[in-house]
């Protein structure tokens, strides 16, 4: 019930700041507004204040502002009024009211960053090394687990992600490596190599490489819906000591263990409250691509939770770092878009409310930063999804906006109304697809 609740609540904040942003436009512009609602279908709960009905219906999967004129074949003597109705107003006027949602929840996810960033701090990983790959230049060179790299070629390092920026501008050539060991400084040469690896879409790239990697604990973050730990019994906040009776002491050692036993059963001794216990899982066995080919490999839906310290910024860094945060988020999703639209990305991939109830209420127990973050990205999202130049959304009025102004007179009435019955159609079988994505998942069959 909580997980329910709480994916509500998300969901209602960013569907009532996308409406927000069209009410606000458009009585700015004075154009009328009948009613704003949170929600479809049948009235709960409302209240009229002016011209202007506030209201709660009874489906929570979206919203709408009703301004006077937007419906084309309203007659009304209001509709009429050039200085009241939105049709009588200028494409420009129109385009802003428009455009005034999709860029509410653009705005959302930098204040949000910002006030992370502001009381809480930004978040960064230490630079301190897991294990490195076997028969990598690091280990080679002679790095080892629980090196604190303090510098490279004599610029200090204070971020793990500045090490990828060094080995990155490095195009290949030899590098010092300044280490804190054991308490002592020690300088390391060591020489970058190409490397093959994977982006966050699985698309294969290459990059200039250490075989480093981060410290990263055993404790479990994430525990995705329907997957093998869920159904076992592991929870977020979890931290496996050791597997079929081999300690583990880095995330690393734990993953080599789960992908190297597909379907084959496994004994995880876990830590929770204090409290250690045994849970059986089953590797899922999953074929994937790997250094000599396709390869199969166990999985169990788990990742791990975030190792971060923190770095308070003052208020105006803050906005700036928000404002590039949220750019980052939104470029990666455009690309998740594209990569889809060109089958680059599965669609199973694609998730509905459920999806989102699940990794709403999973993400809250996290805590309160991690359920703000979760909810920039879903902002960003709706406002990306409604740009799409689909007939219903906020992107179809746009491009029907454009169209206008390049011909100097709007479409048909009837060419309109086509397009938003296709513009349905279309949103709904989107909907059911991604419905029954989520029924899969949930059932385990995905």
């Amino acid at each position: 019930m909580m997980m329910i609740l709480t994916a509500v609540v998300v969901l209602g904040v960013l569907v009532f700041v996308h409406e927000l942003g069209h009410f606000l436009v458009a009585k700015r512009a004075r154009v009328g507004v009948l009613k704003f609602s949170l929600g479809f279908g049948p009235k709960l709960v409302g209240v009229k204040r002016g011209e202007t009905e506030y209201l709660i219906s009874a489906l929570p999967l979206g919203g709408y502002v009703k301004m006077i004129g937007e419906d084309p074949t309203d007659e009304s003597p209001e509709a009429a009024d050039p200085e009241r109705s939105f049709s009588k107003k200028s494409v420009g006027v129109r385009s802003l009211i428009i455009l005034a949602g999709p860029l509410s929840n653009i705005l959302l996810p930098v204040l949000i960053f910002w006030g992370i960033f502001t009381f809480v701090g930004q978040a960064y990983r230490p630079p301190v090394m897991g294990e490195p790959e076997t028969g990598s230049p690091a280990a080679t060179a002679g790095l080892a687990l629980g090196d604190r790299i303090q510098a490279i070629d004599g610029q200090p390092i204070g971020r793990w992600d500045e090490i990828e920026t060094a080995l990155r501008n490095s195009a290949g050539r030899p590098l010092r490596v300044t280490v804190l060991r054991e308490g002592r400084v020690q300088e390391i040469a060591a020489e970058p190599r190409i490397h093959k690896t994977r982006d966050i879409f699985g698309e294969e790239i290459e990059v200039w490489d250490l075989g480093l990697r981060p410290l990263i604990s055993t404790r479990i973050g994430q525990v995705l819906p329907g997957q093998v730990a869920q159904q076992a019994g592991v929870r977020s906040g979890d931290r496996v000591v050791a597997a079929s009776g081999a300690p583990v002491a880095e995330w690393d050692q734990l993953a080599k263990i789960i992908h190297a036993s597909p379907g084959k059963p496994l004994r995880l001794t876990i830590e929770r409250d204090g409290q250690r216990q045994d849970i059986e899982v089953t590797p899922r066995p999953t074929r994937q691509p790997g250094p000599g080919g396709e390869e199969e490999i166990g999985l169990v839906g788990i990742g791990p939770a975030p190792e971060s310290q923190y770095r308070r910024l003052n208020p105006v860094s803050a906005l700036a770092a928000g404002a590039a945060r949220t750019v980052d988020l939104s470029v990666l999703v455009v690309q998740g878009f594209v990569k889809l639209v060109q089958a680059k990305i599965s669609p199973k991939t694609i998730g509905g409310p459920i999806l989102i109830a699940q990794m709403t209420g999973e993400v809250a127990q996290r805590g309160l930063v991690e359920l703000l973050s979760f909810t920039a990205l879903l902002s960003i999202n709706l406002a990306i999804l409604n740009l799409l130049p689909i007939p219903i959304l906020d992107g179809g009025h746009l491009f029907f906006a454009l169209i206008e102004c390049l011909r100097g007179k709007p479409v048909s009435l009837r060419k309109r109304e086509l397009a938003q019955q296709v513009g349905m159609v279309l949103l709904v079988a989107l909907m059911l697809f991604a419905s029954y994505n989520d029924i899969l998942r949930w059932m385990g069959w995905q």
